[in-house]
């Protein structure tokens, strides 16, 4: 495999470091873990956001993935709420200490190929139409998978917002029609692969043409 960013539905995914068959662990699990929590959870208010959140969780868990660290949402400041709603985010990202400088290079290179896509590229075609729930609201993640002694670990951060005006674009949408703060919320989970090895062909077969989803970048 020789791309390392990807969108996997509703979210932005870095790889680097990761043989191809972490990557496609990493990519199909979470893309499974989406479909599976979307068929059962909406994800166009706050509340409803929390519960698919919460489901998606539980899903990743059932998969293999464990929970090293969590984070619950919470408001990103206003101060750093200026341009596009991709500025607020790394904003918030690189303004966060627990952030390291090499999981935010990783973050902002999957942005960046992101961005280079194109507004009219089948990456940001699919990735709105997983985000975008109803005309004004959105909610989609940013991850990066690294290997750390041989373990896979994921950290997450997923973002949700609400718009007074029609959302066109979720990560170009202008702040100054957001009409309450962006949220954020963060996970960290390892994967175990003995565990995910033995359903892995099920998650791939049960995935059927959903794995269309995971886009290269």
């Amino acid at each position: 495999m020789d791309f390392s960013n990807a969108v996997v539905a509703r979210s932005i995914v870095s790889t680097s470091g990761l043989s191809s068959r972490e990557k496609m662990d990493v990519f199909e699990s979470t893309l499974f873990a989406q479909a599976s929590v979307n068929k059962k959870h909406k994800s166009a208010t706050e509340d409803e956001v929390r519960a698919w959140y919460d489901a998606y969780t539980y899903t990743l868990g059932s998969l293999g993935w464990t929970v090293q660290q969590q984070h619950p949402f919470t408001d990103i400041p206003s101060s750093e709420a200026q341009g596009s709603v991709h500025d607020v985010v790394l904003a918030s990202l690189a303004n966060d200490k627990d952030v390291d400088e090499s999981l935010l290079a990783s973050i902002q290179s999957a942005v960046q190929a992101f961005a280079h896509a194109g507004k009219d590229s089948e990456a940001e075609k699919k990735f709105n139409a997983a985000s975008i729930a109803s005309s004004t609201a959105v909610s989609f993640q940013l991850a990066v998978a690294t290997v750390r002694e041989t373990m896979v670990v994921l950290t997450l951060w997923t973002f949700f917002y609400l718009s007074d005006q029609e959302v066109g674009s979720a990560l170009w949408h202008s702040c100054k029609d957001t009409t309450v703060p962006i949220k954020r919320a963060k996970i960290t989970m390892v994967l175990n692969s003995d565990v995910y090895s033995q359903i892995r062909y099920d998650v791939l077969s049960r995935l059927g043409g959903a794995d269309s989803l995971i886009v290269p970048l």
